[in-house]
């Protein structure tokens, strides 16, 4: 009966303690570059979850984070955070996307990180603050190259940057109140360059410090 009692008490226990918070991270399912990126970050303390899906437009990428959810049977607790990363690129059109996708991602606690015209402004930015104008992906990918002269999608650039994380997330949050005293709007294409990488960055390397 004791040895009942005490399974039972451990069974109890168990069912009562509070699961470590998630950082759920939705991404263009055909790129690597951000899951190599953030996959750094995962721990004990941090539990990074990509959800699956092959969307590369903007409110696919945020259905498919809301679809992860669900069919994991995922209970959103308080110091969750969910998140649906994308490029706004350039000369695609894809303003009225991104509108429907932060629609339905405000209506399911889905917070947009958005880099304009792509991810690889956050790695330059490690590297010195800019305010230049891509007219492309590719420009901007050379420019970076310049930096980081075998840059590839494919390689884990954090290893190459991690040392210089802390100017980066200050470059991106001085260029982010540059475009707003130009006028600009956020997550858009003509806020270039724009990252709001930072604000992920800066989420998961406090939950790694606690």
């Amino acid at each position: 009966m004791a040895g009942m009692r005490r399974f039972e008490q451990r069974r109890r226990n168990t069912e009562q303690r509070k699961r470590n918070p998630f950082v759920i991270i939705g991404c263009e399912g055909k790129n690597k570059t951000e899951k190599l990126y953030f996959n750094n970050f995962n721990s004990r303390q941090c539990i990074i979850k990509f959800s699956k899906g092959n969307s590369t437009d903007p409110k696919g990428i945020v259905e498919d984070v809301i679809r992860f959810i669900k069919n994991n049977q995922i209970d959103l607790e308080e110091n969750d955070k969910v998140y649906a990363v994308f490029d706004t690129d350039v000369g695609q059109n894809k303003q009225q996307q991104i509108e429907e996708s932060k629609k339905l991602a405000e209506a399911n606690g889905v917070e947009i990180i958005t880099s304009t015209p792509a991810f690889e402004i956050w790695f330059l930015l490690h590297f010195g603050y800019t305010t230049k104008v891509f007219a492309s992906n590719k420009a901007l990918q050379d420019e970076l190259e310049k930096q980081i002269p075998d840059y590839s999608k494919n390689n884990n650039t954090y290893i190459t940057v991690k040392d210089l994380t802390g100017q980066a997330i200050e470059n991106a949050k001085k260029l982010e109140k540059y475009q707003l005293n130009e006028g600009q709007v956020l997550d858009s294409e003509d806020c270039n360059p724009y990252t709001g990488v930072y604000k992920i960055t800066e989420e998961l390397i406090s939950r790694n410090k606690e």
